[in-house]
């Protein structure tokens, strides 16, 4: 039953994708096969993936491309074997997608540890908005103690409550009867920074129907978010990234009395990581009517000068949301009386983002030589500050207020 609700509920949307009205009356079968392809694109310092990962951005920068491939289906075999050759511009050769070694099921998620109650108190303060002056009411002050964690509770559930973001469910172990997926443990190789996407596609393998499908110039990984006016938050910008829906500013750091700061560019309050770097159509039209997504037309969001007065190293991050692209095969029956039985669905999700530490340029991260040959050389004396040793001055902040 629940598979059946769930096949429903994927058609509805692929009709809406197309411009169609769902026929409620058609009787539908499957799919066997839903794949799904998430691009990226991150510029500045390495982010990890689908989250903003600060450790990750010890190793360093420049322009970064990055897929994953998750393939689900109602088959099976008793050696799962499956791959995904990309046109030959994408530069990586064929990706084998591989089914994780005792990951039939959903994993068991890791029980919460229990609270120490060490009287440990966090302060985090929230700013929200672009330009000066900062709005009524900033910053929200919420205060959470080990002692009573109910303390602080109400106020950011008020948060999660204002900005609703929709859970997106690709496929995973335990959703079908077999699962594949890429990067993993027998090929992670890098995306080259002039992969494209662009051409035919073909997945095939012994537990799922082949499927084939084609991307056009307009569909290749996002152009990256290149910032300016880092050193100068005031005057924070980027480009128009070419197929960006909509952008999202955000900063995060620590002050001197170990008090989380958080920035972002939303007209109302959201805490940070509330807002992932990848959305759902619908849920990226709400969040822009509510103000909480930046529009398409935006290129500039000057950070207040009290974030940066509050806390002067921070993590900025600006993403560019982009759209998707849905696939299925075969095409719905015009005929609603004729069954659709749907033998594979994909969809392919864009997003594009840049990271960096505010106050820093971001030609620090790119790693041109020609560009550094000017330069006064660092005092031979004292070693050359790094973009790493700032971070690890950001991230110091951060771990001593724990």
């Amino acid at each position: 039953m629940l598979r059946l609700t769930c096949t429903t509920a994927l058609v509805a949307v692929l009709a809406l994708s197309a411009g169609q009205a769902p026929a409620q009356s058609q009787r539908t079968t499957g799919p066997v096969a839903t794949y799904w392809v998430t691009a990226r694109t991150t510029s500045g310092l390495p982010t990890g993936g689908a989250g903003f990962d600060p450790m990750a951005m010890m190793s360093g920068g420049g322009v970064q491309k990055s897929l994953s491939l998750q393939l689900q289906a109602d088959r099976t075999a008793p050696s799962p074997d499956a791959e995904h050759e990309p046109p030959a511009g994408l530069n990586t050769g064929i990706l084998p997608l591989v089914t994780p070694a005792g990951q039939s099921t959903l994993p068991d998620s890791e029980p919460m540890p229990p609270s120490r109650g060490d009287g440990r108190r966090m302060r985090m303060l929230i700013y929200h908005g672009c330009g000066e002056p900062t709005g009524p009411g900033q910053p929200l002050v919420i205060e959470i103690s080990t002692d009573n964690p109910a303390q602080g509770a109400s106020q950011m559930t008020a948060l999660m409550e204002a900005v609703r973001v929709s859970p997106e469910t690709p496929p995973s172990p335990g959703a079908g009867r077999t699962y594949g997926e890429w990067p993993n443990n027998r090929s992670s190789r890098q995306v080259p920074a002039n992969g494209s996407l662009v051409g035919d596609h073909l997945v095939r393998g012994n537990y799922t129907p082949d499927i084939r499908f084609s991307l056009g110039a307009d569909q290749d990984f996002m152009e990256p978010v290149l910032l300016t006016g880092v050193a100068d938050g005031g005057s924070l910008g980027w480009n128009a990234v070419g197929g960006a829906r909509g952008y999202f500013a955000m900063t995060m750091g620590a002050n001197e009395a170990e008090e989380m700061v958080v920035w972002t560019s939303s007209d109302i309050p959201v805490s940070f990581g509330q807002v992932p770097d990848i959305l759902s159509p619908s849920d990226l039209e709400r969040l822009i009517r509510q103000g909480v997504v930046l529009p398409a037309s935006t290129t500039r969001c000057p950070i207040p000068n009290a974030v940066q007065m509050a806390a002067p190293q921070s993590m900025l991050r600006v993403i560019a949301f982009g759209g998707e692209a849905n696939f299925s095969n075969p095409p719905r029956p015009a005929n609603a009386r004729e069954t659709w039985n749907i033998e594979h669905v994909v969809k392919v999700r864009y997003t594009s983002s840049a990271s960096t530490i505010l106050g820093m340029d971001m030609s620090d991260f790119g790693g041109d030589d020609e560009r550094d040959q000017g330069r006064e050389a660092p005092d031979s004396r004292r070693p050359a500050a790094t973009p790493a040793d700032a971070l690890r001055g950001v991230l110091g902040g951060l771990v001593r207020r724990r």
